[in-house]
């Protein structure tokens, strides 16, 4: 793998922190698309999606877990950021950031 890629399973379920180190909440999706070309295909990561479930946050683990909890505290503190791919630092997997402060991102 070279430096710009980064595997799927490292990424889903870390916790995102923002430019000054606060975490905004954890990676649940990363929206692709699929660019051909003459040796074959690849899949480039467009956008990351990050979402907090406010105090219930350090019970989300797994990602079933998270999906549950999700459903069910809807609307009780539950936020979303689609992220750009551009504003990810992933020199680190283990630790994402963004290169932005939390109060840029855009909720969803």
């Amino acid at each position: 793998m070279s430096e710009r890629e980064v595997r799927v399973s490292e990424l889903v379920g870390r916790r995102v922190r923002d430019v000054a180190g606060r975490p905004i909440g954890r990676i649940e999706e990363l929206l692709c698309e699929i660019e051909l070309h003459e040796g074959g295909r690849d899949y480039v990561v467009r956008e990351l999606r990050v979402g907090t479930l406010g105090p219930f946050d350090q019970l989300g683990g797994s990602t079933m877990v998270r999906a549950l909890l999700r459903t069910l505290v809807w609307g009780t503190g539950y936020e979303r950021f689609d992220i750009p791919w551009s504003w990810m630092d992933l020199s680190d997997p283990a630790r994402p950031r963004v290169n932005r402060a939390a109060h840029e991102l855009r909720v969803e």
